[in-house]
C-alpha cells in the first residue's frame, strides 16, 4: 500500500498535476491526435470489438457500485467494500469538475464503435451534464485504478504472487477505450494517476490495512 507521507505518492501527485497543466494549455495535442489517428487506421473483427465495450464498460461507476455493495456485504471484504464505494463516488465528483475547467474536447465520433443498446453509452457517467463533452481525465479509468488498487491491496496482505493481476484491468480498459476511440492517452494517463491519488488517499484515512472488526463492540454490549 502506498502511504500518503511517501515519495511514491508525492510523486504520482506532481505527475497528474503537470499533466493536466499540459493538458489545459493544449500543449500535448498533436501527441494525441497523431497517437489517436494511428490508433483508428486499425479495424478490429467485429466480435473484437465488441469484447472491447465489455471490458471498457468494467469501468461504469454502477458497475463498480454494485461490486462495492456485494463485498459489503461479505463480512471479510466489508470493509474493503466500503472503502471502495466512496472512493469511486469521490472519483466520480472530482472527475466531474476537473474536465469542464480542463475543458478538453472529447475525441471526434468513432465509427468503430458496434451498435449498443438504445440509450447505453460509454464513459457517460459524469454527475455533471458540463462535463459529458470533455474527456479529461476519464473516468472509467480512474474508477478501475481505484478498484485495482484497493482490492490488489487486500490481496497482496495474504498473498504478494497474485496482487499484481489486478493491475491488467486497468491497462485492458485504458487499450479497449483508445481502441475504441473514446479517449486520448493524455485522458487514460490522467484518470489512472487521479484514481490512484484518490485510493490512496482514502486507503490511508479509513485504514484499508487495518481489517474491520466489531468483536470488541460486541463484548461492551455483554
Amino acid at each position: 500500500m502506498i502511504y500518503i507521507r511517501s515519495f511514491q505518492f508525492v510523486a504520482i501527485l506532481a505527475l497528474f498535476i503537470i499533466v493536466t497543466i499540459l493538458v489545459h494549455f493544449r500543449l500535448l495535442e498533436s501527441m494525441d491526435r497523431y497517437i489517436f489517428g494511428t490508433i483508428a487506421k486499425f479495424n478490429p473483427e467485429q466480435s473484437l470489438l465488441y469484447s472491447f465495450v465489455v471490458i471498457s464498460s468494467l469501468g461504469e461507476v454502477i458497475n463498480l457500485i454494485f461490486v462495492g455493495i456485494i463485498f459489503t456485504v461479505i463480512r471479510r471484504t466489508r470493509k474493503m467494500g466500503m472503502i471502495l464505494m466512496i472512493t469511486i463516488m469521490l472519483i466520480t465528483i472530482v472527475v466531474s469538475y476537473i474536465k469542464p475547467l480542463i475543458a478538453q474536447p472529447k475525441p471526434p465520433d468513432s465509427h468503430k464503435l458496434p451498435i449498443l443498446p438504445k440509450g447505453f453509452e460509454l464513459e457517460s457517467d459524469s454527475l455533471l451534464t458540463q462535463a459529458r463533452n470533455f474527456s479529461y481525465p476519464s473516468n472509467h479509468t480512474g474508477s478501475i485504478t481505484a478498484f485495482a488498487y484497493i482490492v490488489g491491496s487486500i490481496i497482496k496482505q495474504k498473498t504478494k504472487k497474485y496482487s499484481n493481476f489486478m493491475w491488467i484491468l486497468p491497462l485492458m480498459l485504458m487499450l479497449s477505450n483508445l481502441f475504441l476511440g473514446l479517449n486520448y492517452l493524455t485522458d487514460l494517463i490522467g484518470g489512472l494517476l487521479l484514481g490512484l491519488i484518490i485510493a490512496t488517499t482514502m486507503s490511508n484515512i479509513l485504514k484499508l490495512d487495518v481489517p474491520f472488526t466489531m468483536n470488541r463492540f460486541k463484548g461492551k454490549n455483554q
